[in-house]
C-alpha cells in the first residue's frame, strides 16, 4: 500500500481490507502444486538445511499439520521454510530482535520473540500457547480438527538453528498435542467427487461460500505519510495487519523522517509489536524532459 496509507483517508480500513484480501485469495492456493513446482524448479543439489526444511514442509502437507515451528537465530532456516510454500503459518521461534523483525516481510512467518532461551522441551508448551493464542489451532482433543505441529530445530540442548548451522544437525519432527489428522478422516485417494487442479490455486464452490478462518500469511507493507504520522494513527495500522512500515526519502528530509519513526518505534514498543521498518533511500535521478534537441 502507497498513497492509500501515506495520504488516503482512511489508512487502517485500506490496510483491513488489504489483509481480507490477502487472507480470502491464500484459500485458494493448492499446497501440493505449489510445492512441487518449488521443488522442481530448485537447482540440486542443495544443502542440509534446505533438504531437511523441504522434507518438513513436505511432512506437513502430506499429514494436514496444523502449524510449524522453527527454532532461528538467523533468517535462513525460517526462510527455507517459506520458500516452500506450507499452507499453514510458520512460527519462528528466535531471541533476536532484528530475526523477529525480518519474519514480517517474509510469506507465512510469525515472529516469537522470548529474550531467553530453554531447552526445546521447556520452551515448546510457551509455543503451543502461542499458536492458540494467534488463532493458528486450538490443539484440543476431541474438537475434529488437527493438532499435529511439524517443528525444526537443532540435536542437542540448544534448538536454535544458528550461523553454525553444519555444525548442529538440523532435524525436524512432529508433535501431536491433540488429535492426529488421519485418525480423523479415511486416508484415501481420488474418489472423483472433487476436480483435480494442475495450477497453483484451486477455487470450488465451498471455498466461495464457507467463511475462511485461517490465519493471513501475506505480509502488507504500507508508506508512511501525514495521514499516518501520529502514534494513534500508527496504532490502527498495526492493529489493522500492517508487517511492514515504508519510509519513502524521495519526499521529506532525514530529520523528519526520524522524528516519525522515533513515534512509530514507541508505538511497536507500547504494543509489544514486532513490526518491520523498510527505509526506501533516495538513488540517483535523470531528468530526461528537457533534452537538447530532443536527442539523448
Amino acid at each position: 500500500l502507497s498513497g492509500e496509507t501515506a495520504n488516503g483517508a482512511n489508512p487502517a480500513v485500506a490496510v483491513a481490507t488489504m489483509a481480507a484480501i490477502a487472507a480470502n485469495a491464500e484459500v485458494g492456493c493448492d499446497g501440493d502444486m505449489t510445492y512441487k513446482n518449488v521443488w522442481n524448479n530448485t537447482p540440486k543439489p542443495v544443502t542440509a538445511l534446505e533438504a531437511v526444511a523441504s522434507s518438513a514442509v513436505k511432512a506437513c502437507l502430506d499429514m494436514g499439520a496444523c502449524a510449524m515451528v522453527v527454532f532461528a537465530q538467523t533468517m535462513l532456516p525460517a526462510a527455507l521454510l517459506s520458500k516452500y510454500k506450507p499452507p499453514v503459518p510458520i512460527v519462528v521461534v528466535t531471541s533476536n530482535h532484528r530475526v523477529a523483525a525480518q519474519c514480517n516481510v517474509v510469506s507465512s512467518l510469525v515472529p516469537m520473540y522470548l529474550p531467553e532461551m530453554g531447552t526445546s522441551d521447556e520452551t515448546l508448551p510457551m509455543v503451543l500457547n502461542t499458536i492458540r493464542k494467534l488463532g493458528i489451532a486450538a490443539l484440543e482433543t476431541g474438537d475434529l480438527e488437527s493438532d499435529q505441529v511439524v517443528i525444526m530445530e537443532s540435536i542437542g540442548t540448544n534448538p536454535m538453528i544458528g550461523i553454525d548451522w553444519e555444525d548442529r544437525t538440523p532435524i525436524f519432527k512432529v508433535k501431536v498435542v491433540g488429535d492426529e489428522l488421519a485418525s480423523l478422516i479415511k486416508p484415501t485417494g481420488y474418489e472423483g467427487d472433487h476436480t483435480i487442479s494442475f495450477c497453483s490455486t484451486k477455487i470450488g464452490l465451498e471455498n466461495i461460500v464457507t467463511t475462511g478462518d485461517t490465519v493471513r500469511k501475506t505480509k502488507i507493507v504500507c508508506t508512511m505519510g501525514p495521514k499516518c504520522w501520529d502514534e494513534e494513527s500508527m496504532g490502527k495500522l498495526i492493529d489493522a495487519g500492517m508487517g511492514v512500515a515504508r519510509f519513502n526519502f524521495s519526499h521529506g528530509d532525514h530529520e523528519g523522517h526520524g522524528e516519525v519513526l522515533h513515534r512509530l518505534r514507541t508505538v511497536i514498543k507500547k504494543k509489544g509489536s514486532n513490526t518491520a521498518v523498510l527505509l526506501d533511500t533516495k538513488g540517483p535521478e535523470i531528468r530526461t524532459a528537457m533534452l537538447k534537441d530532443h536527442q539523448p
